[in-house]
């Protein structure tokens, strides 16, 4: 058991299928609050740059914390 190698984050990893379906419950929550999904535009474009923000910080809150106690240096890194 101390020569096991741990399962890399991806399919098989036990928190994966969890992780897949916290991310598919704030985007459809999102869609019924009419909000747009990263998904819904072209990838790293501003529009999906400003969505992926907003998506995270929702993701965030679904995880119940508070995407506004986060600070952030000048490069925009957190």
């Amino acid at each position: 058991m101390e020569n096991e190698e741990p399962i890399k984050f991806g399919p098989g990893h036990p928190r994966y299928v969890e992780a897949m379906s916290l991310e598919a419950t704030v985007a459809a929550i999102r869609k019924g609050k009419g909000k747009k999904n990263p998904s819904d535009f072209v990838p790293f474009t501003a529009e999906w740059d400003e969505a992926n923000d907003d998506f995270l910080r929702d993701l965030l809150r679904a995880l119940g914390d508070d995407p506004d106690a986060i600070e952030s240096d000048d490069s925009g890194t957190v």
